[in-house]
């Protein structure tokens, strides 16, 4: 195997390898119960990463319902700690008070047993989180953080479209962002678009998704079996979707949701090559091939504009019908059904849905919502 590949990371002076070890899908002892991670394996497959030349770790609050911090601090042994930059996330979302961000963070500090952390993000930035930020005054925070060098590169991920992700971008002189991407969410939330514009700005842009949870490597319809044959590459679904990523020269590392060691070794392995520019004119086609293939299959033609919410009932309409579709378009149900039960509370399941029809007034694609809300529920509860 060739040595690990190692890109730049926007204006700093650090290296972070072009694959980074997510650890929100970590093995777990018991399905559906992600805070019962399967230790051992994990650890072993952490240490294999490392050993191998990955040296980005990406973790967060809320992950793993709050364990993945904690078990990453217990992981990261003396012969590895020194190895690797530790990425984590400040959870927005609780934030309901001036004092919450100090406290968060010094309970992040205790569970990964650490007095800095290398690369904070405020996690999840988008219409809400955004005036939370603004509320709160977390810009100032995460200037405090740095003046105390309790974190040295600060940042944010993001789920939202691209003129508040531009917004963000030109509010702070953050080191780098996370933004979902892959060949079939080109143009999602901030996209390529976005990916350049942050990247014309000096930040290092980190991709989150880049397999879309592992929809675009399991259970892959033969038609795209058959597109990915066509590229002359002997490859893999999963190395025919991080090609595409790792194409971008703008990209400065991908974050992969590893469950697997199989998934690791095929992952490092992958990311021990050069795939920058790497995609010929006629391969960058069948990508577009692949990703119409894939948008045939919707089963609800919602394009996540929001325009629907708020919901009375706080129903988050378009994740739903994101998770709904996403059973038809990649073969996806045990992902969709796990997420809906993990990510929804019961109180604002679709089939809460009272018929009001407020959403389908706002709805630009006039779908009848409450029909396929019932018919969302039905299947993925």
């Amino acid at each position: 195997m060739q040595g690990m590949i190692y890109r730049n990371f926007g204006n700093t002076d650090i290296k972070p390898s072009q694959l980074g070890f997510g650890l929100m899908r970590l093995p777990l002892r018991i399905e559906f119960k992600p805070e019962m991670i399967d230790r051992r394996e994990a650890r072993r497959m952490l240490h294999y990463a490392i050993e191998h030349g990955v040296n980005y770790l990406d973790t967060a609050y809320p992950y793993h319902s709050g364990t993945s911090e904690e078990f990453l601090g217990k992981a990261l042994t003396k012969g590895y700690k020194g190895k690797v930059y530790v990425a984590t996330k400040l959870p927005t979302w609780f934030v309901k008070k001036k004092s919450d961000p100090q406290k968060f963070f010094n309970e992040q500090l205790k569970r990964l047993k650490t007095d800095c952390i290398d690369i904070y993000a405020l996690h999840g930035l988008g219409k809400n989180t955004w005036e939370t930020v603004k509320k709160f005054d977390l810009l100032s925070f995460m200037d405090k953080m740095q003046k105390k060098g309790k974190i040295h590169f600060p940042g944010f991920s993001f789920h939202d479209s691209l003129p508040l992700f531009k917004e963000i971008v030109d509010a702070y002189p953050w080191t780098f962002c996370m933004i979902h991407l892959n060949y079939v969410d080109e143009h999602y939330q901030a996209g390529v678009k976005g990916l350049e514009y942050a990247y014309s700005k000096g930040l290092a842009v980190i991709v989150m998704e880049p397999l879309r949870g592992g929809k675009l490597s399991h259970n892959v319809p033969k038609e795209i079996l058959d597109i990915i044959k066509k590229s002359g590459r002997k490859q893999t679904p999963a190395e025919f979707a991080l090609r595409w990523v790792l194409n971008k020269p703008e990209v400065s590392l991908l974050l992969s949701g590893m469950s697997t060691t199989d998934h690791v070794k095929e992952n490092v392995a992958f990311a021990c090559h050069e795939h920058a520019g790497s995609l010929t004119r006629e391969e960058l086609k069948l990508y577009k091939k692949a990703k119409q293939f894939y948008r045939s299959r919707m089963k609800v033609n919602c394009t996540l504009c929001d325009y629907c919410i708020p919901c009375t009932q706080k129903i988050p309409i378009s994740f739903i019908f994101n998770m709904y579709n996403d059973i038809y378009i990649y073969n996806a149900l045990k992902q969709s059904q796990w997420m809906y039960k993990v990510f929804i509370k019961p109180e604002n399941h679709a089939d809460q849905c009272i018929e009001c029809g407020k959403c389908e007034e706002r709805c630009p694609q006039k779908i009848p919502i409450s029909e396929a809300l019932k018919k969302a529920h039905k299947i993925l509860n």
